[in-house]
């Protein structure tokens, strides 16, 4: 344990009012990138903008030097020094989604006994918070700092990653860096990403008399998205036996039958794309229900029907479509189906693969190609990210293992996660809390929630690794 532990969380305990006042403010600002809005110096809208002139605000109350680079980041400067440590957060979040699945307002901060609740307290405006107060108590403390400590904040780490793009052009790379935008201990691995579709070839369609089948699939329809795992579908088809049908789709929650078309409702959970294997893809029970009937629809559908069904159906880890593989320090791949949209003519199917070390991104890509390819479809790239990997050796992990320990007592390791953090911009840098073992932050999801005590020992344990890797 450090001689400072105690310091450290008795300025917190001083600072508490006022930080959660500074939370507060920034909760309360809808920041979700809005292109309609974009004007000069807010490239992804005025709410982000406001969130910027927010910490710009608190640096000038509390006398930091800043710096804001055209709306796309800023950066809020302590001490001095060639050499600087790095903390990269931002002030962008997702949307909010329904607001009726929400116990409390998401633009705001409410607080339910050891919880804090809100939009973005969690992902990632708490742990902004916590870093830039981290930043005071180490001031505070006037430790004799031999690197500058610069706090990093972006713009558009939901969307584009414009905001570091745009940064890091006009800044160097700091010498070491986290992001408070992951979990406790270390997150010193984050898969490769890869998220696209795969859209039918228009020379699939086929001619075919109403004679040729019982059942005809008019259309399957969900949210075109990328970041949940297949969550609600609805279909209908054109059936000449329609009472057969309807017993035919268990899986559904609701059939509704009217003349000769029959709907049904598929309705799943909130299970985030990164992680398929820790829920049910409604997607797949839907194929299931196809599957009895397959000899009885029509054959754009029953194409539709053996592509999801031999390479995807019941398999999130890839190994059907040949992408399997295992890393025994990053664990293994993931692969999400994340929509379907489908008519008589064409369909679309959304994806969200990752994957550890042991396969490469252009691997990836060829193995995607060639299963397109076999099977008449197209294969579209909405995005992608290098995999982020950083060697529990070097002095940066080394330095926050002491810092996590002097405050948790406990001795730190080091995990991979299939998200996405800031760390990947970094040559040297890694994803660290704020986030515990015990915690369900609801990232993401309606009602992202904080635990107090978590945002505490996040700000001790930040200042603790601060004042190891900058003194």
């Amino acid at each position: 344990m450090t001689k400072y532990k105690d310091t450290y969380f008795k300025k917190i305990n001083e600072y508490e009012t006022q930080l959660l006042t500074d939370l507060e403010s920034l909760m309360k600002i809808n920041s979700v990138r809005d292109i309609n809005t974009k004007c000069s110096y807010a490239p992804f809208g005025k709410g982000i903008r406001r969130t910027f002139d927010q910490m710009i605000y608190f640096s000038k109350r509390d006398t930091f030097f800043y710096e804001d680079f055209d709306g796309y980041a800023m950066h809020i400067v302590m001490g001095k020094g060639k050499e600087e440590i790095g903390i990269l957060g931002h002030l962008d979040i997702v949307h909010e989604g329904e607001q009726n699945e929400w116990m409390f307002p998401p633009f705001s901060l409410s607080k339910d006994e050891n919880y804090l609740y809100g939009r973005g307290v969690n992902d990632d405006k708490g742990p902004v918070i916590a870093a830039y107060y981290a930043l005071r108590i180490i001031r505070d403390l006037n430790f004799p700092l031999k690197r500058k400590v610069k706090l990093i904040l972006g713009g558009a780490e939901e969307t584009t990653w414009e905001c570091m793009e745009h940064y890091f052009k006009i800044n160097n790379q700091p010498t070491m860096a986290f992001s408070p935008d992951g979990d406790f201990p270390i997150v010193n691995g984050e898969k490769g990403i890869v998220k696209g579709n795969f859209v039918s070839n228009a020379s699939h369609n086929v001619n075919e008399k109403d004679s040729d089948y019982s059942h005809k699939l008019l259309y399957i329809d969900s949210v075109k998205q990328w970041n949940f795992v297949c969550k609600n579908i609805k279909v209908q088809f054109y059936s000449k036996c329609t009472q057969n049908l309807k017993r035919n789709l268990t899986e559904a929650k609701k059939v509704l039958i009217k003349n000769n078309f029959v709907t049904a409702f598929y309705e799943g959970t909130n299970i985030l794309s990164r992680n398929p294997h820790k829920g049910n893809n409604i997607l797949f029970n839907f194929i299931e229900d196809l599957s009895k009937i397959e000899q009885d629809i029509d054959l754009f559908a029953t194409n539709f029907f053996k592509i999801v069904n031999d390479y995807f159906c019941n398999d999130v880890y890839g190994s059907k479509i040949g992408l399997y593989t295992v890393d025994k320090e990053m664990g293994h791949t993931t692969l999400c189906l994340t929509y379907v949209l489908f008519n008589s003519k064409e369909f679309e199917i959304g994806f969200d693969y990752r994957y550890p070390k042991g396969i490469t991104k252009h691997k990836v890509l060829e193995t995607m190609e060639i299963f397109s390819k076999d099977n008449n479809i197209v294969l579209e790239i909405k995005d992608s990210k290098e995999l982020l990997y950083v060697n529990p050796e070097s002095k940066l992990i080394q330095g926050l293992s002491k810092g996590y320990k002097n405050i948790t007592g406990e001795t730190a390791y080091c995990l991979t996660k299939g998200g996405a953090s800031y760390a990947r911009v970094l040559d040297k840098g890694v994803a660290f809390g704020p986030s515990f073992r015990q915690d369900l932050p609801n990232s993401h999801k309606p009602n992202e929630k904080l635990r107090i005590s978590t945002l505490k020992y996040a700000i001790a344990i930040y200042c603790e690794s601060i004042r190891i890797l900058a003194t």
